[in-house]
Formats: structure tokens, sequence, C-alpha cells
């Protein structure tokens, strides 16, 4: 059975020009959160975990003294660092690095970012561990990723969806599992949010070039099976024509290493 770290990498490698290109990564509500809890004074030494193509990386760079990004797929950092230069942002380098084993002395990063990302990681305890760790006492973690709503049935309903589309996807948590788990880690919650990524389209997001059609449809079935208040209430739901467009719920927090 392939690990979880290989079936990311698996996962990944294969889609760099994909991810680049997409709109829920390169904007939405939940950059701009992650950009407003950091709050950077211009001198912080950042990391941003799990960096994929780069967008916060990039987004944080101008705002802060240099951001080291890592993620844990080689592709990923190529084209980040690629867009880097095309962009002409000198204050970010780039490493490969899983997210529950950072390379980095303890106690010698500001702040730490991670957007859109943890529901791949293959142990999130260990992930914030890692973090805790490498924070200086009094430093700052910003964290926004993908949650299921507070319901035994969607959370199971939203994991085995995220599971059909990619194997690479390992559990997205409802927002009450990531307050205890920060807490538990050894963090200060600040500040929470909920807010969503960008729209997207149901035939550009679940990847017909790559899954096949009888995993395309199960997935069409599985959105049809819910009921119109949930559709509308948790995933922002708008039919269009053979196609649909839906967003995720996202959660952000903001917690501070005592």
């Amino acid at each position: 059975m392939k690990s979880v770290h290989a079936s990311v990498r698996e996962q990944f490698s294969q889609h760099a020009d994909y991810y680049a290109q997409s709109s829920a990564h390169a904007k939405g509500d939940t950059l701009d959160v992650i950009l407003d809890f950091a709050d950077p004074k211009g001198t912080e030494k950042t990391l941003d975990i799990a960096t994929g193509t780069g967008f916060t990386a990039f987004a944080l760079a101008p705002k802060v003294a240099h951001v080291v990004a890592t993620d844990l797929t080689p592709e990923m950092v190529v084209k980040a660092s690629e867009l880097a230069q095309e962009q002409a942002i000198d204050n970010v380098t780039f490493s490969v690095a899983a997210a529950e084993s950072l390379p980095f002395t303890t106690a010698s990063i500001d702040l730490v970012t991670c957007r859109l990302a943890p529901h791949h990681f293959q142990d999130v305890p260990k992930f914030l561990s890692e973090v805790h760790r490498v924070l200086r006492t009094d430093g700052l973690f910003c964290l926004v990723d993908s949650v299921s709503p507070e319901s035994e049935k969607l959370i199971a309903w939203q994991n085995h969806v995220e599971t059909l589309r990619d194997d690479s996807h390992v559990y997205g948590y409802p927002p009450s599992q990531w307050d205890a788990m920060v807490t538990d880690a050894g963090f200060e919650i600040e500040k929470t949010a909920h807010t969503r990524n960008a729209l997207m389209s149901f035939l550009w997001w679940v990847r017909p070039q790559k899954n096949p059609p009888e995993v395309v449809q199960e997935i069409r079935d599985a959105f049809a099976q819910l009921t119109p208040d949930e559709a509308k209430k948790y995933y922002t739901v708008e039919p269009a024509d053979d196609d649909f467009y839906f967003s995720w719920p996202m959660y952000a927090v903001k917690a501070r290493r005592g």
C-alpha cells in the first residue's frame, strides 16, 4: 500500500501546471484572510509550508524580510521557483520538505503560514508539533484549510467525495477539531474565521482528463444527493447548464506560540 507521502507526490507531481493556473489557489478570500491574520511588519523570517506553486509565499514576500517556501513535491517546488523568477521575486527561497519533518532549527522562525494543504497531510498533530518547534517564542502561526461542516453526515460525505476525486486527500476536519488540535499542540488561538475558496467549476475541479467517466459520474451523483439546503448553505452550489459551480467551506486560525 502506498504511503500518504507517496500518494501526494504522485498526485501533485503530475499537476504542477494545473495548480499554477488554479483560481482557487491563486486568489479568493482565503489568501486575504491569511494576510490579514499574519499582519506582517516587514521584519519577519517567514516559513510557508506546502507552498504548492507559491501563491501564499509570493503574496507575503513584499511584506516580510524573507520567505522560505517548502513543499513535499519536487515538481511543485520547481514550478514555484520558475514563477518567482518570472515575477522577479528575490526574497523567497524554496526547499523540498514534508510538513511533519521540517529542516529548520528550533525557535528560528517568526511567522509560519499554511494554506489549503493540511487535508493532504499524513499526520496533522505531528505537523502542528513541528510548527510549534520551529517558531520562536511569541511567533505566529496562520492556517487556512478546507473543513467539513459540524455534521457527521457531511464530514463523511465531503471526505468521501474528496477521496474519490483525489486519492492523496487524507481528511478534512471540522473547525472544532482544528481548534482542539491547535490548542493541544501548545498554541494560544487568537482569532478564527469562517471563509471560502473561490467558486470552482465542477467540470474543471473533477479533472476529467485524469478521472475516468464513471468516477466523474459518481462524484456528480454524490453532489446530487445533497439536500437543496445543504448544497446551498455549505457548498454554495450554483447550477450552470451541464456544469455547476461550488466552493468548499474554509476555516482560518491565527495562533501564537506561548
